[in-house]
């Protein structure tokens, strides 16, 4: 029995089309044209043996009536960004809910995803990202945010680090601190 692992390549194509209005944004006017157009290639969650490259094309459309000029941005694959929302997401939620070191992250993506993100990216999402994600995460109750991942302020209001990292013996480096729009920091460590 062969257990070479075989990753095939999937293209999943994605027209501007699909995602922009079928009306200008401005007038509402449905005499639009696309003026310029590009293709973007982003990589998305795979699996073990599948690597996923999403081929999203971006167009910028001007209405003939009022004459303005737009481009539609697909919620999935943020502009800035050189991966989808989605893989953003996976990595942030590994890193505050299982306490994943951003290496440890981009070895599990890797491994059951197929995706390859060096761990510095992952890491500038972590200190970019942590305010907004944490707040998608809790809409409803935004107060348990720091409590349900593990973290502490550092004015001690009462979250703690949990058991496992309060218990070590060995000291635990501080690698980032956040400040959040209230004013307090969000300190994560990890191993």
């Amino acid at each position: 029995m062969d257990f070479t692992k075989l990753i095939k390549k999937e293209i999943v194509k994605i027209s501007a089309k699909d995602y922009a209005p079928e009306t200008c944004p401005f007038c509402s006017s449905d005499e639009i044209i696309i003026r310029t157009s590009y293709k973007r290639s982003i990589p998305e969650l795979g699996n073990i043996d599948t690597r996923r490259i999403i081929e999203l094309h971006v167009a910028t459309f001007k209405c003939e009536k009022c004459e303005c000029k737009y481009t539609p941005q697909h919620t999935d694959y943020p502009k800035k960004y050189e991966y989808s929302r989605r893989i953003i997401q996976t990595a942030l939620s590994l890193h505050f809910k299982k306490n994943f070191s951003g290496n440890k992250i981009a070895a599990h993506l890797a491994e059951y995803f197929s995706v390859q993100i060096p761990p510095k990216t992952i890491y500038s999402w972590i200190n970019a990202l942590t305010e907004e994600f944490m707040k998608s995460e809790f809409e409803a109750e935004p107060e348990k945010a720091l409590e349900a991942y593990k973290a502490l302020t550092i004015d001690g209001t009462g979250f703690s680090l949990g058991n496992q990292l309060l218990g070590k013996k060995n000291d635990v480096q501080l690698s980032s601190a956040v400040k959040l729009s209230n004013g307090i920091y969000l300190l994560t460590w990890w191993e």
